[in-house]
């Protein structure tokens, strides 16, 4: 007979699923405690990284706006060339 006066063939089976779900209550929590250890070092991994210099970014993206401009400005001169034509030496079409 066990403690409750039942017998082991009527109680193992809940035991066994009781045990069944502590375990997998423990695996959930180590699992959990692993992944946030993983996050936090990941987190200081990227606080040594090089942070990117600041100035060096707002001058890289002044010169690419420049560039940007300039591309503008000739596509915008050959447009007006091809539709006033080349114009030569004062000839009239």
């Amino acid at each position: 007979m066990h403690k409750s006066g039942k017998r082991y063939s009527e109680t193992a089976a809940k035991v066994a699923a009781g045990r069944a779900r502590k375990n997998k209550q423990a695996y959930e929590k180590r699992k959990l405690e692993r992944e946030a250890l993983e996050l936090e070092e990941a987190k200081k991994w990227e606080q040594g990284t090089r942070q990117p210099n600041r100035k060096k970014l707002e001058q890289e993206e002044k010169r690419n706006a420049k560039v940007q401009a300039k591309k503008e400005r000739e596509a915008l001169l050959a447009m007006e060339e091809e539709e006033l034509g080349k114009g030569g030496k004062g000839r009239r079409v």
